[in-house]
């Protein structure tokens, strides 16, 4: 199960209606700890740039700052990030997770609402060891940015997954598996209820030894 972001929020007014605020995160990891200066803010939510750094327990001294020319971020009643369970897991202003699998903690950070549906979209930044820091990877990073909102993860079956829709009447599910750091799809399923049949036409692809084997179905609406 993925980790969630649950935030304690310390905040900074400079005016009553626009202001920077500050958040601190001490339980998203068992490793280092994460606080958030955004740029705009009100009582409902924040915007525009970002700066997002990265402690080690016990530690006063950055390890990593991490710039975003913008994210977005909802806020609760006393100031809070929503942290709720959304569909589509829309809401998290930071994710904390093993994206590929290493035993690493990896992190994707909110860039905007940019998601299908204008969901919100990620940039996902991979463990280094060599590094000895968080690594912006594009490839998975182009998954966390077009679907609706940030995939999940599967740890027993090391995929990753996506949804995405149009409409009311087509829905995609996809399961990426994640080789050499860059995801590849495994698994395809598309639900079309667009005809006038008053079906829902099912198609299902896997990749199964190199080859996509497809098979079609038909249901009620």
């Amino acid at each position: 199960m993925r980790i969630f972001v649950y935030l304690f929020i310390f905040l900074t007014f400079s005016s009553a209606t626009l202001a920077q605020k500050s958040f601190e995160i001490k339980d998203a990891s068992k490793y280092f700890d994460i606080k958030i200066k955004v740029e705009d803010c009100d009582e409902s939510g924040c915007q525009g740039k970002g700066n997002f750094s990265f402690y080690k327990k016990g530690t006063s001294t950055p390890y990593q700052v991490i710039e975003h020319e913008e994210t977005y971020i909802d806020l609760e009643w006393e100031g809070k990030i929503v942290t709720e369970n959304l569909p589509y897991k829309t809401q998290a202003a930071v994710d904390v997770g093993d994206y590929n699998f290493d035993g690493m903690e990896d992190v994707a950070i909110c860039n905007g609402r940019y998601g299908n549906y204008g969901a919100r979209s990620y940039d996902v930044y991979l463990s280094s060891k060599s590094a000895g820091k968080f690594v912006h990877n594009e490839a998975l990073s182009e998954l966390g940015q077009n679907y609706m909102g940030l995939f999940d993860v599967n740890k027993k079956k090391k995929t990753l997954s996506v949804y995405g829709k149009s409409g009311c009447c087509f829905h995609i599910e996809e399961e990426y598996k994640v080789v050499n750091n860059r995801p590849v799809k495994v698994y395809a399923k598309e639900e079309d209820a667009m005809s006038d049949d008053q079906r829902v036409k099912i198609t299902t692809s896997t990749l199964i030894n190199g080859k996509w084997r497809t098979k079609v179905r038909y249901a009620k609406q």
